[in-house]
């Protein structure tokens, strides 16, 4: 009997699939088919995705021949120069350098152009007619504009962008020649814009990261223009998968939104409930084992592949008390929607700003904001590794 075939069909309202509940019972560490044909483990307790994201013995360079894949065809685990594909040393170096473009400090000065891009995003959704589609009004060109941004992009370039954005991340067997190409046009484009910040430097993070040094040792022109394009693609399709998802959920708890608009200190803790319960992603990256690894459920031989579901992890009842309640006052929240140990996501806090600003934003101009259909008649986009909402239609 073939294993189960991964991704798992689409679930109501989007919500974690229900075979992940029987799975973190009975077989915790059981066999599923990827798009590829290859099987491997999936991960969903939350101890072992935990496990597998922080064990130096699972690589993320898949590269290799006999290593699974998650697609027959070219996709992302080709990009060796891409910071998620590296493993140690050579990861541990480029994330050093990384770092110093990726401070705290450095992102919080974003803060007022991502609300002021946010503010006049809002804008344009109170002069539409109404109902107004959330994720083309503000989801999905917010971080767009913000990345963009980011890497000195010009406005006229950002349909570009977008195609480059959703060929990377389609799951759809017969778009891997559009990958390959996808990737080729965007490299081309990055090297050209990488080439005219040396040309003509400036203040903003893509000439913080050129700059970035460590005894003299620097970013590659490959390893430059492959952060660029992960920052894309994380920072562009997971951040509007999760401003979607979220306030899509925020309205199917209205006292909790009502909430919010009373008090928009409780911004912040929605942000981080948000992303426990609606964790952008039903793909992660997976990983293989270089050796046996003995994980709290069992043990992982060696060249076997395995897929930690950081979803099903936020499921988990022995982690959170009562994961599939919605409470933005949860106090027991220690989520890993931005992974844990070496590839935590560097980015995790420039997304976590646009979260707070579009809430905040949100929630103090639209006291009265509602979904515009009922609940079940959302559209989701299918053959994608992050589970993103197609349309959001909402009226106030």
């Amino acid at each position: 009997m073939s294993a189960e075939f991964f991704p798992f069909p689409e679930e109501p309202l989007g919500r974690v699939p229900q075979s992940c509940t029987w799975r973190r019972e009975a077989d915790p560490l059981g066999q599923v088919t990827l798009p590829s044909g290859d099987e491997v483990r999936l991960a969903v307790r939350f101890l072992d995705v935990e496990a597998v994201l922080t064990d130096p013995r699972f690589s993320r360079d898949l590269s290799k021949p006999g290593c699974p894949r998650l697609q027959s065809g070219a996709d992302m685990s080709d990009d060796r120069d891409t910071l998620i594909n590296m493993d140690p040393p050579r990861h541990s170096r480029v994330r050093k350098l990384l770092s110093r473009a990726f401070t705290v400090r450095n992102i919080e000065k974003l803060r007022p152009r991502v609300r002021e891009i946010v503010q006049e995003l809002v804008d344009g959704m109170l002069a539409s007619p109404r109902p107004v589609d959330l994720m083309a009004a503000l989801a999905e060109p917010l971080p767009m504009r913000v990345i963009a941004g980011i890497l000195g992009v010009a406005d006229s370039d950002l349909d570009k962008f977008r195609h480059w954005s959703y060929v990377a991340m389609s799951i759809t067997p017969d778009m891997a020649q559009e990958r390959v190409e996808g990737r080729e046009e965007f490299f081309a484009y990055l090297l050209a814009l990488i080439e005219r910040h040396g040309r003509e430097p400036g203040t903003d993070l893509l000439d913080t990261m050129i700059e970035a040094s460590e005894d003299g040792d620097r970013l590659s022109g490959a390893e430059l223009c492959d952060t660029a394009r992960s920052l894309l693609l994380a920072g562009h399709e997971t951040t509007m998968t999760s401003i979607g998802r979220g306030v899509f959920t925020l309205l199917r708890h209205p006292e909790q939104y009502a909430e919010l608009v009373a008090d928009p200190r409780l911004v912040p803790a929605a942000v981080e409930e948000t992303l426990r319960y609606d964790f952008p992603a039903d793909v992660g990256f997976l990983r293989v084992a270089t050796e046996d690894v003995e994980l709290p459920s069992g043990t992982v031989r060696r060249g076997e592949g395995v897929m930690p579901l950081i979803s099903s992890a936020h499921a988990d009842s022995k982690q959170f008390t009562d994961p599939e309640v919605f409470d933005i006052h949860r106090t027991d929240n220690a989520h890993i929607a931005f992974g844990k140990g070496p590839h935590y996501c560097i980015g995790g806090h420039l997304a976590r700003v646009q979260l707070q600003e579009a809430y905040d934003v949100l929630v103090r101009t639209f006291p009265n904001l509602r979904l515009a259909v009922p609940a079940e008649e959302i559209v989701w986009k299918p053959d994608m590794m992050t589970h993103a909402i197609a349309e959001l239609p909402l009226t106030w």
